[in-house]
């Protein structure tokens, strides 16, 4: 489970570290580049998109001389390389259809790799898991190269609480992850708060379950119905399971103490889950193109160029977003003992800190605190590594100044 603290980075990566591309100018993407503009010892950035307009935007809109927009296709792997010659570190903040495309650049070009999520760790046609992601280990670890997967807020912080819950406890049976909000939305009929592309995707993937040794899948909207008293502001909401990276790498790394159920469970309105049956229904949820007259087009991504873009929602958004693990084990004392280890976070606050909907706050501002981490020698590895084989502390110590507050809800159960 923990990775080994004796690693040397290539000599190469260690001279142009603090050198630095964002590869992705969505809101995610936009999060990440302001972020590390807060920190002294970043030298450069470059933000890049497939869409130079969009990186110029972000640009213009921070005015920092170190920030430099670029176009760039993530796909487009001899391209990146040399892009890449330059930089120390690459966040890809992209579709994650894109990340073995990001990472086989990195390789290529001695750059250390960051991202928010895969695709997710059910096996599809077409679609980048995590487990594909981590078979690059021992290429990374070859060419003295760390690669950072999942470290938004969910892959990534819930991540880190379960590996803070694991540290806590003599066994860990049971964790599930808890995603949800109570948003509300100004003058729109309908909006996604992060890529709709990548939601569209996940929610309609098969779920996956952790269940006594084994991975199972359920039905896609149907599995795992319930209700979950969120903490105050947010409520209780109606939750289901999802396929999420969590699922996979939870049971791998921090199974040790006696693992038998892990998963994912997400807050989806009534109205989202009718619209992506309707979607998956009629065909428009497909990735694959299809033949419209003299083009091919996706129908997933016509979908979501009709749909608002999320970094522009900042102003039409309310409420506030959660996001957990409930974790069930037995302290040392053979107690048993219930947790729900969660940050919490409002529109509000994100507007005025970033510009930017609570949600791909969330999502970025994890990245940018690994930054820091590694320019400050306190993270460190070689290899590909998911957030729960880190030392929870510096990221429990970190992500609450940077406006992701921690806390825990605790029962211990005792004879009296």
């Amino acid at each position: 489970m923990a990775l080994s603290q004796a690693f040397r980075w290539n000599d190469e990566v260690q001279q142009k570290l603090r050198r630095i591309m964002v590869l992705g100018a969505g809101g995610v993407g936009e999060v990440v580049t302001k972020g590390l503009l807060r920190l002294e010892s970043v030298e450069k950035i470059w933000i890049a998109d497939i869409d130079e307009d969009r990186a110029r935007e972000v640009a213009d809109h921070v005015s920092d001389p170190r920030l430099s927009p670029v176009q760039m296709d993530a796909g487009d792997v001899p391209a990146l390389t040399a892009a890449l010659k330059d930089c120390g570190i690459v966040v890809h903040a992209g579709l994650p259809r894109n990340n073995l495309h990001v990472m086989e650049a990195c390789l290529q070009s001695s750059c250390h790799y960051i991202d928010m999520a895969s695709d997710g760790p059910v096996d599809m046609p077409g679609i980048v898991t995590i487990q594909d992601q981590l078979e690059y280990d021992e290429a990374f670890r070859a060419r003295g190269l760390m690669a950072i997967l999942g470290i938004g807020s969910d892959p990534g912080v819930t991540n880190v609480l379960a590996r803070y819950a694991y540290d806590q406890l003599k066994r860990m049976e049971s964790v599930v992850v808890y995603d949800g909000d109570n948003s509300t939305v100004k003058n729109q009929a309908f909006v996604i708060a992060f890529s709709p592309e990548v939601s569209i995707e996940e929610n309609l993937q098969p779920p996956l379950i952790y269940d006594r040794g084994r991975w199972i899948t359920g039905i896609p909207l149907e599995t795992g119905i319930e209700q979950f008293d969120f903490p105050s502001p947010v409520g209780t909401l109606t939750v289901r399971s999802v396929a999420h990276e969590e699922v996979y790498t939870i049971p791998r790394f921090l199974g040790q103490k006696g693992l038998h159920h892990c998963e994912f469970k997400y807050a989806l309105s009534q109205q989202y889950v009718d619209i992506l049956k309707s979607l998956q229904l009629i065909g428009l949820d497909r990735e694959d193109p299809v033949q419209v007259g003299d083009v091919t087009v996706s129908p997933r991504k016509v979908v979501a160029s009709l749909l608002p873009k999320p970094a522009s929602l900042a102003d039409s958004m309310e409420g506030t977003a959660c996001v957990g693990v409930k974790v069930k084990g037995i302290d040392e004392r053979d107690r048993p003992v219930e947790m729900f280890l969660y940050t919490i976070q409002s529109h509000e606050y994100s507007r005025k800190d970033m510009g930017v909907n609570v949600t791909v706050f969330q999502a970025g501002i994890p990245a940018v605190v690994a930054v820091e981490l590694m320019l400050g020698g306190v993270l460190g590895a070689v290899g590909v590594c998911s957030p729960e084989q880190f030392d929870p502390e510096p990221w429990i110590e970190r992500l609450p100044r940077w406006g992701m507050p921690l806390y825990m809800r605790k029962t211990v159960t005792e004879a009296l």
